[in-house]
């Protein structure tokens, strides 16, 4: 591949990866709300169902952020090897942080939810 055609792929990766943060931040929000305005209210199908349906959202916003950012990762080291003056600093394990941050915030928000729906007795 050329240099041009490099950086578009790269171009593109990077835009996919961020598009499915966004995405998985915006479910993340969703649940949140959710979770403070009808957490306590929901029985516990209800709420089975709404965890569920947010694990799969979720990790497959997860999986698809990694890979899309591990392919820009890919073709970052490419560029690199063919124009060793490109100023490209993305490393591989920029995606492994980024996937650990957002297990951690399905994580969080699952243990929100826990605490609406279990409140502590006084």
């Amino acid at each position: 591949m050329t240099e041009y055609e490099l950086a578009d792929i790269i171009a593109t990766y990077s835009s996919n990866s961020g598009t499915f943060f966004a995405t998985y931040l915006t479910v993340l929000s969703g649940y949140l709300i959710t979770a403070f305005v009808a957490g306590e209210r929901l029985n516990t199908q209800q709420a089975f169902i709404l965890n569920t349906g947010y694990i799969i959202a979720t990790f497959v916003m997860i999986f698809a952020t990694y890979g899309a950012g591990s392919t820009q990762v890919h073709y970052t080291q490419k560029l690199v090897a063919l124009a060793a003056d490109s100023p490209q600093l993305n490393r591989d394990w920029v995606m492994n942080v980024t996937a650990m941050v957002m297990i951690g915030g399905v994580v969080a928000s699952l243990y929100f939810m826990w605490s609406i729906r279990h409140p502590k007795k006084k």
